[in-house]
């Protein structure tokens, strides 16, 4: 690669790392793990990298350095720092609503006690549950990470509630025919 281009390449990245660390200042990420303060900061820290490999790489005989090489780093970041944090806690209240209010929620609520526990770990149930009972928490304890993975992700855990109900009524309606055939003979 062409010093012109390692150049150009390195004036790139460091252009991309300044947008990315404004758009997790302003709007925040969708890291499932970490906060966007987290993330803000990995991203400065890619900054200061291609800095000082713009400064390895450039000759100061050579020519200037681009403007971006100028430009502020952006500062260090609280770690649990979220962007939209109003927002985030709102979508989450109102996942927890459609969760609570949802038929399939309701059914494997209803139906819990008439599943054993190899049944109920087969159908991975108190997994599908926890998602309504974690999120409460998260709410209650202002975890804003895990409220995060419900306000933008409510879809993926509805459908995980169905596949799971789908799934406990197929084994309660295999249980009641056997009930219902059990009496019949014992007639």
């Amino acid at each position: 690669m062409g010093n012109k281009q390692k150049k150009q390449d390195l004036e790139a990245e460091l252009n991309k790392h300044y947008n990315r660390w404004e758009y997790l200042r302003e709007y925040g990420g969708r890291d499932p793990f970490y906060a966007d303060g987290t993330n803000m900061n990995l991203v400065r820290n890619h900054i200061l990298y291609y800095k000082n490999k713009m400064a390895e790489e450039y000759d100061p005989a050579y020519g200037k350095y681009p403007d971006i090489y100028y430009r502020d780093t952006p500062p260090e970041s609280e770690n649990s720092y979220m962007a939209k944090s109003w927002e985030i806690r709102d979508k989450a209240a109102e996942a927890l609503e459609m969760y609570l209010s949802d038929r399939n929620f309701a059914y494997l609520i209803a139906h819990e006690n008439m599943l054993d526990k190899k049944e109920k770990d087969n159908i991975y149930l108190e997994n599908v549950l926890h998602y309504v009972s974690g999120l409460a928490d998260a709410i209650k304890n202002g975890d804003l990470i895990i409220m995060r993975r419900h306000a933008y992700g409510a879809e993926k855990y509805c459908e995980a509630l169905a596949a799971c109900a789908g799934k406990a009524q197929e084994i309660v309606k295999k249980k009641q025919e056997k009930n219902v055939k059990a009496k019949k003979e014992r007639r």
